[in-house]
């Protein structure tokens, strides 16, 4: 299968948004949303999604979300709905766009879940809205591990939902629903690690959270080892080094330099006393 460019996909995903009659990235995320409080996110990092629900996914097979995940790698966990004329679109346009920068692969180093929190979508929707993309992103090796789900039961979707702390609300009309724009990140066995606002995601904040919730199992050493010394600042949607980080650095830094510089003064002690031992005067 032919692999387009980065630059060429981020085009072709942005053709795919006016395609699709969203409003420009800029515009849309440009002002802030009155987003209902029943439409927010509530934190439940560390808790287990509820992952026990029946699905169908694009291809309308029943499908158990638990046998979705493979228990090897994180999980890119996208919630939406299909129909959505504005958001959705945006995020999952973002989503991709940074799965293409950070070099990551579905279905190799994470699980990439699409899940409508619409129970009046079907599958022939999700099947339609994952052709669009396929066939915009040039038919990408991945896209066979990338499954979009719906499901009939309100129910299931509130216990998915409600269990990552994603929360969404019905507007009165029934046309139009309220949500975050937040993708969430499961550890290999489900449990909530991080939460991706898709207004400010960038390819290394990605890589970052799949390697933090990997927990060993996604990325180079030395990536695992910035994991633990980096902090999530939700506030910029990115990883910093913490000041409590700094300082234990600065410590053991400290402690290594001081070990080194006593050593080195007890070798040279020891190679004094060996040389004055050389030139004393042997007893007849």
């Amino acid at each position: 299968m032919t692999r387009r460019s980065p630059l060429r996909r981020t085009g072709l995903l942005l053709a795919l948004t006016a395609a699709l009659g969203v409003a420009p990235v800029q515009a849309q995320w440009g002002a802030p949303q009155i987003i209902d409080e029943q439409a927010t996110m509530e934190d439940r990092l560390g808790d287990s999604a509820d992952l026990s629900g029946s699905f169908v996914d694009e291809d309308a097979r029943e499908v158990v979300l638990a046998d979705l995940v493979s228990g090897e790698r994180p999980v890119v966990l996208n919630i939406g709905y299909f129909s959505c004329p504005g958001m959705c679109g945006l995020v999952l346009n973002a989503l991709l766009k940074n799965v293409d920068e950070s070099g990551q692969t579905p279905g190799r180093d994470f699980d990439l879940i699409t899940v409508s929190f619409d129970h009046r979508e079907g599958p022939k929707l999700a099947h339609d809205k994952k052709s669009t993309y396929v066939e915009t992103l040039g038919d990408p090796e991945w896209a066979s591990d990338w499954h979009l789900l719906t499901t009939p039961s309100s129910d299931t979707v509130r216990a998915l939902t409600d269990s990552v702390g994603w929360r969404f609300r019905f507007d009165a009309d029934g046309h139009n629903h309220d949500h975050p724009p937040m993708i969430v990140v499961l550890s290999p066995t489900g449990v909530t690690t991080r939460y991706l606002d898709a207004r400010y995601l960038d390819g290394t904040t990605f890589r970052r959270a799949l390697v933090e919730a990997g927990d060993g199992t996604v990325g180079t050493f030395v990536e695992r080892f910035l994991a633990t010394c980096l902090t999530f600042d939700p506030t910029t949607g990115a990883y910093s080094l913490a000041a409590m980080t700094v300082m234990q650095v600065g410590g053991l830094l400290t402690l290594m330099a001081l070990s080194i510089m006593i050593l080195l003064l007890w070798r040279r002690e020891r190679q004094r006393q060996a040389a004055e031992t050389a030139t004393e005067p042997s007893v007849a």
